[in-house]
């Protein structure tokens, strides 16, 4: 820089100089020509590089200001937006926090408020509540398959049970009705029954294995006892139940059908008449309009029946899909829905959580059966902690006894679904419904001072 300004001032010095040379050469030229004249103008430029650079200089530092002042506007209206929201926000907060201490004076002046919260915390519990409900009524299930069905007769007076214990405590009495008739007898084979008895649960599934709603399945008659065909038992899917219906395996599902549940078309099922539209069956294919302008049936499913000139179309609807709980062994075995090692599949049938199926082949194709169930109802058995003879309502010889026993848990849990208990005699009784009332009678009475034949060991047993 200070080269260069050392090179300005000289150049500054060194113009009069030029100036003055500038005049000598011109007068030099009007002296040598006497005939022409010349006139020349000479434009100096007296601004130096550092004014250029000091112009420069002034408008990048203007740029800067202008945006400067740009950046400030916009910043102050940025805090004022920001200010403008706070407020408004500390407003709004102001106003909820009225709402809120009004509605809490509200809901703190609530009588039941409680209730109300214990009803909140129970519904976001509903899971889990679920899981831990528990089935009294299946009792009485358990008591239908292990009170005597023969001859001897074993009947309640009181029965208590302790659902957080699992425990079944119960005062009876056991009468010998046939020979020998010994009461004791009796309350000796009630006991091992009890020993004896299980229990079975799972859930049914269509043929596709898909799992059938519990609301969907009939397992047992009026009489509480599940139905049963000799030794096999099963259920009845009821298709017109909301959520049940069902369709034919391989069957063409409608477009607008929500149906996901499907049975072998080989299965015994229950039919009613249902009348269809001919419209419908246009559309389906099942009838067509023949040259001579008549409705013509295709489908052989279809049955037409006449009123009064008007021809009405019915179809068979299946209302109910008969679904075996005990397997069909050799059958299915044949038809390739079972293997020897249990899996079922294909066809609609009962997957227990209990009961375990294994087949060995035998010669000529087919195979010989076994089933395990590891499920006791009462792996303790039952203990008597007391026993006497009396005379019940009737005045008969009975031996009056009070016991107690310990369920299994699964047995009463809600989350089961489908349980049923399985007597000594391979009865078995649903917790869908049982008729109770021959289990109970009046409590028999104690032996009365001089009852001879009560206090015998005869008839009414022995002491």
């Amino acid at each position: 820089m200070q080269e260069w300004f050392d090179n300005f001032l000289a150049t500054v010095k060194s113009l009069p100089k030029k100036i003055q040379g500038i005049f000598d050469k011109n007068a030099r030229t009007q002296e040598s020509s006497l005939i022409t004249t010349v006139n020349t103008n000479y434009e100096i430029n007296l601004v130096p590089e550092l004014k250029h650079q000091m112009i420069k200089a002034l408008k990048v530092r203007n740029l800067v200001l202008f945006i400067c002042i740009v950046v400030s506007i916009a910043s102050v209206s940025v805090v004022l937006v920001l200010l403008g929201i706070k407020g408004g926000q500390d407003i709004a907060m102001a106003n909820q926090d009225g709402k809120l201490a009004t509605m809490s004076a509200k809901l703190m002046g609530y009588e039941e408020l409680g209730d109300l919260v214990t009803i909140q915390a129970q519904l976001e519990k509903l899971g889990e509540i679920s899981d831990h409900k528990t089935v009294l009524s299946r009792v009485f299930g358990a008591m239908g398959a292990m009170l005597p069905t023969g001859g001897d007769q074993v009947q309640l007076s009181e029965l208590r049970v302790d659902l957080t214990q699992n425990t079944i405590r119960m005062e009876a009495q056991a009468d010998a009705k046939v020979a020998p008739l010994i009461d004791y007898r009796v309350l000796e084979s009630f006991m091992k029954g009890v020993g004896l008895t299980k229990y079975d649960y799972g859930r049914y599934v269509d043929a596709s294995s898909n799992e059938i709603p519990t609301w969907c399945i009939d397992e047992a008659g009026a009489d509480g006892m599940a139905y049963n065909t000799g030794d096999s038992y099963y259920a009845w899917w009821d298709l017109k139940e909301g959520g049940c219906e069902g369709l034919a395996l391989g069957a063409t599902v409608p477009e607008d059908s929500d149906v996901t549940l499907f049975y072998n078309s080989e299965a015994e099922v229950e039919t009613e008449d249902e009348e269809i539209p001919v419209e419908r069956l246009m559309s389906e294919g099942a009838v067509k309009v023949n040259a001579e302008g008549e409705v013509e049936v295709v489908d052989e499913e279809i049955e037409v029946r006449e009123e009064e000139g008007v021809k009405r179309y019915f179809r068979k609807k299946v209302t109910r899909v008969k679904i075996w709980r005990t397997p069909q062994f050799d059958e299915w075995y044949r038809s390739g829905f079972m293997e020897l090692n249990g899996n079922i599949a294909g066809i609609s049938h009962f997957q227990s959580e209990c009961v375990v199926y294994s087949g060995v082949a035998t010669v000529g194709g087919e195979a010989r059966w076994t089933s395990t169930n590891g499920c006791m109802l009462a792996p303790n058995g039952l203990t008597v902690s007391s026993s006497a003879n009396g005379r019940d309502e009737s005045d008969n010889l009975v031996l009056k006894f009070t016991a107690t026993m310990e369920v299994a848990e699964e047995f009463f849990m809600f989350k089961n679904k489908h349980m049923i208990a399985i007597g000594p005699m391979g009865q078995n009784v649903t917790d869908s419904y049982v008729q109770i009332g021959n289990m109970f009678t009046q409590e028999a009475a104690e032996c009365e001072a001089g009852d001879t034949a009560c206090f015998s060991n005869n008839s009414g047993g022995q002491n």
